[in-house]
Protein backbone atom coordinates (compact mmCIF):
# COMPACT_ATOMS: atom_id res chain seq x y z
CA UNK A 1 0.00 0.00 0.00
CA UNK A 2 1.20 3.27 -0.72
CA UNK A 3 0.00 5.32 2.22
CA UNK A 4 1.42 8.73 0.67
CA UNK A 5 -1.07 8.61 -1.93
CA UNK A 6 -3.50 6.48 -0.49
CA UNK A 7 -3.59 4.19 -2.67
CA UNK A 8 -1.99 0.62 -4.22
CA UNK A 9 0.79 1.01 -5.78
CA UNK A 10 2.53 -2.04 -8.47
CA UNK A 11 5.27 -0.59 -10.16
CA UNK A 12 4.68 2.96 -11.66
CA UNK A 13 1.02 2.40 -11.22
CA UNK A 14 -0.80 3.83 -8.76
CA UNK A 15 -4.82 2.85 -8.10
CA UNK A 16 -6.29 5.85 -5.68
CA UNK A 17 -9.57 4.13 -5.63
CA UNK A 18 -8.07 1.08 -4.24
CA UNK A 19 -6.89 1.17 -0.31
CA UNK A 20 -5.12 -2.16 1.22
CA UNK A 21 -5.79 -3.16 4.55
CA UNK A 22 -3.13 -5.86 6.10
CA UNK A 23 -3.93 -8.29 9.48
CA UNK A 24 -1.15 -10.37 11.59
CA UNK A 25 -1.42 -13.85 10.57
CA UNK A 26 1.50 -16.20 12.56
CA UNK A 27 2.11 -17.95 9.15
CA UNK A 28 4.16 -16.27 5.78
CA UNK A 29 4.25 -14.04 4.92
CA UNK A 30 2.80 -13.69 8.37
CA UNK A 31 -0.06 -11.06 7.12
CA UNK A 32 -3.41 -11.31 5.05
CA UNK A 33 -5.27 -8.27 2.99
CA UNK A 34 -8.29 -7.19 2.81
CA UNK A 35 -9.06 -4.12 0.00
CA UNK A 36 -11.22 -0.89 0.00
CA UNK A 37 -12.89 0.18 -3.14
CA UNK A 38 -13.69 3.62 -2.98
CA UNK A 39 -17.21 4.81 -4.74
CA UNK A 40 -20.88 5.60 -4.15
CA UNK A 41 -21.25 2.46 -2.09
CA UNK A 42 -17.30 1.68 -0.65
CA UNK A 43 -16.52 -1.91 -0.96
CA UNK A 44 -14.33 -4.11 0.99
CA UNK A 45 -13.03 -7.34 -0.72
CA UNK A 46 -12.72 -9.52 2.39
CA UNK A 47 -12.67 -9.18 5.61
CA UNK A 48 -9.28 -10.08 7.91
CA UNK A 49 -8.71 -12.07 11.20
CA UNK A 50 -11.22 -13.43 13.39
CA UNK A 51 -10.01 -11.95 16.44
CA UNK A 52 -9.54 -8.39 18.87
CA UNK A 53 -6.29 -7.69 17.11
CA UNK A 54 -8.18 -8.53 13.87
CA UNK A 55 -10.81 -5.68 15.00
CA UNK A 56 -8.19 -3.32 15.76
CA UNK A 57 -6.36 -3.73 12.43
CA UNK A 58 -9.67 -3.27 10.19
CA UNK A 59 -10.72 0.09 12.18
CA UNK A 60 -7.74 1.84 12.27
CA UNK A 61 -7.07 0.18 8.87
CA UNK A 62 -10.07 1.88 7.40
CA UNK A 63 -9.43 5.00 9.33
CA UNK A 64 -6.01 5.83 7.71
CA UNK A 65 -7.64 5.82 4.28
CA UNK A 66 -10.47 8.20 5.48
CA UNK A 67 -13.74 5.35 6.29
CA UNK A 68 -15.26 4.02 9.58
CA UNK A 69 -16.69 0.82 9.59
CA UNK A 70 -20.12 1.96 8.81
CA UNK A 71 -18.81 4.31 5.69
CA UNK A 72 -18.60 0.35 4.65
CA UNK A 73 -21.69 -0.45 2.36
CA UNK A 74 -20.63 -4.87 0.90
CA UNK A 75 -18.21 -6.95 1.49
CA UNK A 76 -17.34 -9.55 -1.38
CA UNK A 77 -15.93 -13.01 0.51
CA UNK A 78 -13.21 -14.51 -1.66
CA UNK A 79 -13.61 -18.00 0.02
CA UNK A 80 -14.76 -19.19 3.40
CA UNK A 81 -11.42 -19.75 5.20
CA UNK A 82 -11.55 -17.70 8.71
CA UNK A 83 -8.71 -15.23 7.70
CA UNK A 84 -10.64 -14.08 5.14
CA UNK A 85 -13.86 -13.53 6.70
CA UNK A 86 -12.80 -12.97 10.02
CA UNK A 87 -14.76 -9.67 10.95
CA UNK A 88 -17.86 -10.23 8.55
CA UNK A 89 -20.02 -10.25 12.42
CA UNK A 90 -18.20 -6.78 13.51
CA UNK A 91 -19.05 -5.52 9.79
CA UNK A 92 -22.52 -7.31 9.26
CA UNK A 93 -23.24 -5.78 12.88
CA UNK A 94 -22.43 -2.05 11.48
CA UNK A 95 -24.96 -2.35 8.88
CA UNK A 96 -22.66 -3.90 6.16
CA UNK A 97 -24.19 -6.18 3.40
CA UNK A 98 -22.30 -9.45 3.48
CA UNK A 99 -21.79 -10.90 -0.41
CA UNK A 100 -20.09 -14.90 -0.84
CA UNK A 101 -19.99 -17.77 -2.88
CA UNK A 102 -23.14 -19.26 -3.20
CA UNK A 103 -21.88 -22.73 -2.99
CA UNK A 104 -19.58 -22.27 -0.14
CA UNK A 105 -22.75 -20.95 1.98
CA UNK A 106 -25.02 -24.46 1.05
CA UNK A 107 -21.64 -26.43 1.80
CA UNK A 108 -21.93 -24.70 5.35
CA UNK A 109 -25.45 -25.46 5.63
CA UNK A 110 -24.54 -29.29 5.67
CA UNK A 111 -25.59 -30.87 9.23
CA UNK A 112 -22.18 -31.58 11.24
CA UNK A 113 -22.82 -35.01 11.97
CA UNK A 114 -22.70 -35.87 8.03
CA UNK A 115 -19.69 -33.74 8.26
CA UNK A 116 -17.88 -35.68 10.57
CA UNK A 117 -18.79 -39.10 8.82
CA UNK A 118 -17.33 -37.88 5.03
CA UNK A 119 -13.90 -36.45 7.20
CA UNK A 120 -13.30 -39.33 9.05
CA UNK A 121 -13.65 -41.42 6.22
CA UNK A 122 -11.01 -39.50 4.52
CA UNK A 123 -9.02 -38.94 7.45
CA UNK A 124 -8.77 -43.07 7.55
CA UNK A 125 -8.04 -43.51 3.67
CA UNK A 126 -5.20 -40.81 4.45
CA UNK A 127 -3.42 -42.86 7.12
CA UNK A 128 -4.36 -41.36 10.33
CA UNK A 129 -5.38 -43.98 12.73
CA UNK A 130 -6.29 -43.61 16.73
CA UNK A 131 -5.83 -40.84 18.70
CA UNK A 132 -4.33 -38.88 15.50
CA UNK A 133 -7.69 -39.63 13.97
CA UNK A 134 -9.65 -38.04 16.43
CA UNK A 135 -7.83 -35.06 16.41
CA UNK A 136 -7.60 -34.35 12.86
CA UNK A 137 -12.18 -35.14 12.65
CA UNK A 138 -12.08 -32.81 15.52
CA UNK A 139 -10.33 -30.16 14.56
CA UNK A 140 -12.06 -30.46 10.46
CA UNK A 141 -15.49 -29.73 12.79
CA UNK A 142 -14.22 -27.38 14.61
CA UNK A 143 -13.04 -25.13 11.69
CA UNK A 144 -16.42 -25.87 9.84
CA UNK A 145 -18.37 -24.55 12.71
CA UNK A 146 -16.12 -21.61 12.98
CA UNK A 147 -16.20 -20.53 9.63
CA UNK A 148 -20.18 -21.35 9.77
CA UNK A 149 -20.54 -18.82 12.55
CA UNK A 150 -18.61 -16.28 11.02
CA UNK A 151 -20.00 -16.10 7.62
CA UNK A 152 -23.59 -16.50 9.11
CA UNK A 153 -25.25 -17.99 5.99
CA UNK A 154 -28.66 -17.38 6.22
CA UNK A 155 -27.92 -13.23 6.59
CA UNK A 156 -25.60 -13.24 3.79
CA UNK A 157 -26.17 -12.87 -0.07
CA UNK A 158 -25.15 -15.42 -2.69
CA UNK A 159 -22.67 -14.90 -5.49
CA UNK A 160 -23.25 -17.08 -8.52
CA UNK A 161 -20.22 -18.04 -10.63
CA UNK A 162 -19.31 -16.93 -13.44
CA UNK A 163 -22.45 -14.47 -13.76
CA UNK A 164 -21.59 -10.57 -13.62
CA UNK A 165 -23.03 -8.88 -10.88
CA UNK A 166 -23.76 -4.95 -9.36
CA UNK A 167 -22.68 -3.64 -6.25
CA UNK A 168 -23.43 0.03 -5.41
CA UNK A 169 -22.42 1.50 -9.02
CA UNK A 170 -19.74 -0.89 -10.11
CA UNK A 171 -19.94 -4.32 -12.19
CA UNK A 172 -17.96 -7.45 -10.91
CA UNK A 173 -17.80 -10.48 -12.88
CA UNK A 174 -16.77 -13.66 -10.24
CA UNK A 175 -14.16 -16.28 -11.94
CA UNK A 176 -14.44 -20.17 -10.20
CA UNK A 177 -10.98 -20.37 -8.90
CA UNK A 178 -10.83 -23.16 -6.85
CA UNK A 179 -8.11 -25.75 -5.47
CA UNK A 180 -6.75 -23.41 -2.61
CA UNK A 181 -10.64 -23.44 -1.51
CA UNK A 182 -13.29 -25.27 -3.28
CA UNK A 183 -15.65 -22.72 -3.37
CA UNK A 184 -13.77 -19.62 -4.44
CA UNK A 185 -14.08 -17.02 -6.40
CA UNK A 186 -12.04 -14.28 -7.65
CA UNK A 187 -13.49 -10.74 -8.91
CA UNK A 188 -12.99 -8.92 -11.97
CA UNK A 189 -13.60 -5.26 -11.88
CA UNK A 190 -12.84 -1.96 -13.86
CA UNK A 191 -10.43 0.05 -11.89
CA UNK A 192 -9.43 3.47 -13.22
CA UNK A 193 -9.90 2.73 -17.35
CA UNK A 194 -8.11 -1.07 -16.78
CA UNK A 195 -9.56 -4.65 -15.70
CA UNK A 196 -8.19 -5.78 -12.76
CA UNK A 197 -8.46 -9.16 -10.35
CA UNK A 198 -9.12 -9.40 -6.84
CA UNK A 199 -7.77 -13.49 -6.72
CA UNK A 200 -8.04 -14.00 -2.95
CA UNK A 201 -5.95 -16.87 -2.44
CA UNK A 202 -6.00 -18.39 -5.96
CA UNK A 203 -3.40 -16.19 -7.57
CA UNK A 204 -0.04 -15.32 -5.30
CA UNK A 205 3.25 -13.95 -6.95
CA UNK A 206 5.74 -14.96 -4.40
CA UNK A 207 4.16 -18.60 -3.83
CA UNK A 208 1.35 -21.49 -4.50
CA UNK A 209 -1.26 -21.58 -1.58
CA UNK A 210 -1.75 -24.71 -0.17
CA UNK A 211 -4.22 -26.94 -1.78
CA UNK A 212 -6.89 -27.04 0.89
CA UNK A 213 -9.90 -27.55 -1.32
CA UNK A 214 -11.83 -28.93 1.24
CA UNK A 215 -9.82 -29.90 3.75
CA UNK A 216 -9.82 -33.49 4.89
CA UNK A 217 -12.87 -34.10 3.52
CA UNK A 218 -14.54 -36.02 0.44
CA UNK A 219 -13.19 -34.41 -2.72
CA UNK A 220 -9.82 -34.11 -1.25
CA UNK A 221 -7.93 -35.81 -3.68
CA UNK A 222 -9.56 -33.26 -6.26
CA UNK A 223 -7.78 -30.47 -5.37
CA UNK A 224 -4.94 -30.78 -7.68
CA UNK A 225 -7.01 -31.10 -10.73
CA UNK A 226 -9.20 -28.38 -9.45
CA UNK A 227 -5.95 -26.15 -9.24
CA UNK A 228 -5.06 -26.73 -12.65
CA UNK A 229 -8.88 -25.45 -13.61
CA UNK A 230 -8.74 -22.51 -12.09
CA UNK A 231 -5.16 -21.56 -13.45
CA UNK A 232 -6.46 -22.50 -16.93
CA UNK A 233 -10.32 -20.01 -15.98
CA UNK A 234 -7.52 -17.49 -15.23
CA UNK A 235 -5.55 -17.58 -18.11
CA UNK A 236 -8.75 -16.13 -20.12
CA UNK A 237 -8.79 -13.15 -17.62
CA UNK A 238 -8.61 -9.78 -19.47
CA UNK A 239 -6.93 -8.04 -16.20
CA UNK A 240 -3.67 -6.39 -16.19
CA UNK A 241 -3.24 -6.48 -12.26
CA UNK A 242 -3.92 -8.38 -9.46
CA UNK A 243 -4.78 -7.59 -6.24
CA UNK A 244 -4.18 -11.15 -3.63
CA UNK A 245 -4.95 -12.15 -0.31
CA UNK A 246 -0.94 -12.44 0.52
CA UNK A 247 2.10 -10.93 -0.72
CA UNK A 248 2.41 -7.86 -3.16
CA UNK A 249 -0.03 -6.51 -5.56
CA UNK A 250 1.32 -7.75 -9.65
CA UNK A 251 0.89 -7.05 -12.79
CA UNK A 252 0.28 -9.50 -15.78
CA UNK A 253 -1.78 -12.03 -13.86
CA UNK A 254 -1.29 -14.44 -17.09
CA UNK A 255 2.83 -14.58 -15.86
CA UNK A 256 1.63 -15.37 -12.09
CA UNK A 257 -0.21 -18.23 -13.48
CA UNK A 258 2.31 -20.06 -15.39
CA UNK A 259 4.18 -19.65 -12.21
CA UNK A 260 1.23 -21.30 -10.45
CA UNK A 261 1.40 -24.37 -12.73
CA UNK A 262 5.04 -24.49 -12.66
CA UNK A 263 4.66 -25.13 -8.40
CA UNK A 264 1.59 -27.53 -9.38
CA UNK A 265 4.16 -29.19 -11.59
CA UNK A 266 6.40 -29.00 -9.18
CA UNK A 267 4.36 -30.60 -6.51
CA UNK A 268 3.22 -33.57 -8.40
CA UNK A 269 7.35 -34.68 -9.25
CA UNK A 270 8.21 -34.24 -5.88
CA UNK A 271 5.34 -36.50 -4.43
CA UNK A 272 5.80 -38.93 -7.25
CA UNK A 273 9.31 -39.56 -6.30
CA UNK A 274 8.32 -39.52 -2.19
CA UNK A 275 5.74 -42.32 -3.20
CA UNK A 276 8.95 -44.13 -5.41
CA UNK A 277 11.21 -44.40 -2.60
CA UNK A 278 8.75 -46.14 0.26
CA UNK A 279 5.87 -47.47 -1.82
CA UNK A 280 3.57 -48.63 -0.72
CA UNK A 281 2.48 -46.09 1.39
CA UNK A 282 0.09 -44.14 2.86
CA UNK A 283 -1.36 -40.98 1.77
CA UNK A 284 0.24 -39.65 5.26
CA UNK A 285 3.77 -41.16 5.13
CA UNK A 286 4.24 -39.66 1.57
CA UNK A 287 3.35 -36.19 2.94
CA UNK A 288 6.27 -37.34 5.72
CA UNK A 289 8.75 -37.86 3.40
CA UNK A 290 7.94 -35.08 0.31
CA UNK A 291 7.86 -32.53 3.48
CA UNK A 292 9.36 -33.95 6.25
CA UNK A 293 7.31 -33.09 8.93
CA UNK A 294 2.97 -33.25 8.61
CA UNK A 295 3.12 -30.76 12.16
CA UNK A 296 0.53 -28.34 10.27
CA UNK A 297 -2.33 -29.87 7.74
CA UNK A 298 -0.83 -28.06 4.04
CA UNK A 299 1.90 -30.84 3.17
CA UNK A 300 -0.95 -33.30 3.88
CA UNK A 301 -3.39 -31.85 1.79
CA UNK A 302 -1.10 -31.02 -1.16
CA UNK A 303 -0.32 -34.47 -0.93
CA UNK A 304 -3.88 -35.57 -1.20
CA UNK A 305 -4.26 -33.70 -4.00
CA UNK A 306 -1.28 -34.79 -6.04
CA UNK A 307 -2.40 -38.36 -5.32
CA UNK A 308 -5.31 -37.81 -6.58
CA UNK A 309 -4.32 -36.12 -9.94
CA UNK A 310 -1.33 -38.63 -10.58
CA UNK A 311 -3.82 -41.49 -9.67
CA UNK A 312 -6.23 -39.59 -13.06
CA UNK A 313 -2.38 -39.09 -15.30
CA UNK A 314 -1.99 -42.74 -14.67
CA UNK A 315 1.11 -42.87 -12.64
CA UNK A 316 0.23 -44.17 -8.85
CA UNK A 317 -2.59 -46.68 -8.18
CA UNK A 318 -3.54 -47.42 -4.71
CA UNK A 319 -5.27 -50.96 -2.93
CA UNK A 320 -7.25 -50.54 0.54
CA UNK A 321 -6.48 -51.48 3.58
CA UNK A 322 -8.64 -51.26 6.28
CA UNK A 323 -10.15 -48.20 4.74
CA UNK A 324 -6.77 -46.77 4.18
CA UNK A 325 -5.63 -45.96 0.63
CA UNK A 326 -1.66 -47.58 0.43
CA UNK A 327 -0.50 -45.76 -2.69
CA UNK A 328 2.22 -47.33 -5.17
CA UNK A 329 4.00 -46.19 -8.89
CA UNK A 330 2.77 -48.01 -12.22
Amino acid sequence: MNTDTGGCRRGDRVFSTVHRLEFDVPWPPKHVAAYVIDGSEPILVDAGTPTDAGEEALEDGLEREGYALADIEHVLVTHAHSDHLGQVPTLRAAGVTIHAPAAALERLERPPDAVRSTVRETAVSTGYSGGDLEEIVDGELESFRRHRGLLGTEATRPIAPETAFSVGDREFTPLETPGHEIDHLSFETELEGTTVLFSGDALIEPFRAGAFHVGIDRGAYDGVDRYYDAMDRLFETTATHGFPGHGPAFENPHRVVELTRDRLDTLLEETEAALAAIEPATPLAVAKERAGSVRYIAPVLDTLGALGTLENRGSVAYDTEDGARYYRTT
